[in-house]
């Protein structure tokens, strides 16, 4: 009997009724989550789930007496090794989403670059249309990043958030010219393996390019596109899978951070969802003055794209209101057809202003604060060069900024501490509104100002 029960508490954990009835609880709540996707769309689950996780997190945390100290000193007591146990299995239910989301970064990076490459039209004009497009589109991404790192800095979004983190190493602060350096590929396969992010978009960047100039002339070529483009899909796929995963592990995440620091985690999650609020109003009023330096009242622009606005802030699905803002660039603001469409359209595969930019931006702020880290000039430069290379290989994905969260998290040095995010990834839905019209605002005024730049924009239609 004592051989049993050392089995079920060091190989199981689980060697209390309490522990079972919690993990039967656990379960209860996934299926009910299960049984509700029948009837309420992804963001009524995703708030339920936040709810649900902190009502859990409470009521353990009742039971137990609200404890004082750290959730692994209660392994070896008696009356409450149930809640370590319990702990220990809603931290292996969270780890096992994000070990996923860190496990898409390399192919997500890879293919999805590969995919915007091979599908250009070889009927567009490159060097207008295309430098033009992305320059505003990648342009307007940085200045949300660098926007969100001020903010996040001036607020000292993260600093004093205290997780238990395992093995956590500070990386040795270098020189701007030091970093730039060690991004350079010199091996792929250990690019990929480390999954160093910079060295793979070089790398994916020039196999597209190289496969571009030599495939009309190459019987191959075809088969190549048509192979990105299945791999592309199925990507899509898996990535939409784990982010169908997120709600039970938003219960987990939210219930182990209650249990760990109770109403204390409210506290960066309010400031978090304040900073993204803050940066979309600032990125807006950036986008005015690029209407302005171009020539335009940007007093018509919010009032005629106000219905594409409104719709990507409701629906949070930039790529669900792309209908809609190609017609309100096409018939009210005086984009012409080829430009509305190409642009709009790749504005939701690259440079997405929100789930990106900012985000990735107030994601690196509050990781290497969290870690103690002092961010100075370099790191905010490295942080917001991230947040854009992001933007490029996941734009487009279900759940985009989750998955640049994760490339930020990885290529800042951070990805096994991923759980610091916790918090964050608990209350997404309330930051996605805000994220996704900057999205598709960011998509508008790039279509805009690089019609206006080819010299095929009206002008007259503008305003009328």
């Amino acid at each position: 009997m004592e051989h049993l029960h050392s089995i079920l508490s060091n190989f199981f954990l689980i060697s209390t009724w309490q522990t079972a009835l919690c993990l039967l609880i656990l379960g209860a709540i996934f299926y009910f989550l299960y049984y509700l996707k029948r009837y309420w769309n992804f963001s009524k689950i995703m708030f339920l789930a936040l709810i649900l996780g902190i009502c859990l997190g409470l009521f353990l945390e009742y039971c137990a007496g609200f404890p004082e100290g750290k959730i692994s000193q209660f392994a070896q007591n008696a009356s409450l090794r149930w809640l370590y146990e319990s702990y220990t299995w809603f931290s292996f239910v969270s780890s096992i989403f994000i070990s996923f989301l860190r496990l898409l970064v390399v192919p997500l990076v890879f293919v999805g670059i590969l995919y915007i490459i091979t599908t250009l039209n070889d009927e567009t004009n490159v060097s207008g249309l295309l430098t033009r497009s992305t320059f505003w589109l990648l342009f307007t991404t940085a200045i949300a990043a660098t926007i969100a790192v001020i903010l996040g800095t001036t607020f000292s979004l993260g600093v004093g958030i205290d997780i238990e983190q395992a093995n956590v190493q500070i990386r040795e602060v270098k020189s701007f010219n030091q970093i730039l350096l060690g991004l350079m590929p010199n091996n792929i396969i250990e690019s990929m393996a480390s999954n160093s992010v910079v060295g793979i978009v070089i790398f994916t960047f020039l196999v597209g390019m190289c496969a571009r100039e030599v495939g009309k002339e190459h019987r191959g070529y075809k088969i190549f596109v048509d192979l990105i483009d299945f791999i592309h899909v199925v990507m899509t796929r898996i990535a939409l899978l784990i982010i169908y995963m997120m709600p039970y592990a938003i219960v987990t995440i939210t219930a182990g951070i209650v249990m760990t620091q109770g109403f204390e985690l409210l506290k960066p999650a309010l400031l978090f969802i304040a900073l993204i609020y803050a940066c979309a109003i600032c990125m807006f009023i950036v986008h005015m003055i690029i209407l302005m330096l171009h020539g335009l009242n940007p007093f018509v622009f919010c009032k005629k794209a106000f219905p594409a606005l409104l719709m990507a802030f409701t629906s949070r699905s930039s790529l669900g209101t792309l209908p809609i803002t190609i017609s309100v660039l096409k018939e009210r603001l005086g984009v012409s057809p080829i430009s509305a469409s190409f642009v709009a359209t790749l504005a939701t595969s690259i440079g997405a202003n929100g789930c990106a930019g900012y985000f990735g931006g107030l994601v690196g702020v509050f990781g290497l604060h969290a870690l103690g880290v002092d961010i100075d000039f370099v790191q905010g430069m490295v942080i917001v060069l991230f947040a854009v290379i992001a933007s490029i290989g996941v734009a487009g994905i279900p759940g985009t900024a989750t998955m640049a969260a994760s490339i930020v998290f990885t290529a800042l040095g951070m990805g096994s501490s991923f759980g610091i995010l916790s918090a964050i990834l608990a209350i997404d839905p309330i930051m996605d509104m805000a994220r996704t019209m900057s999205n598709v605002s960011g998509g508008m005024i790039a279509s805009i100002a690089t019609d206006k730049e080819l010299g095929t924009f009206s002008k007259k239609d503008y305003d009328a």
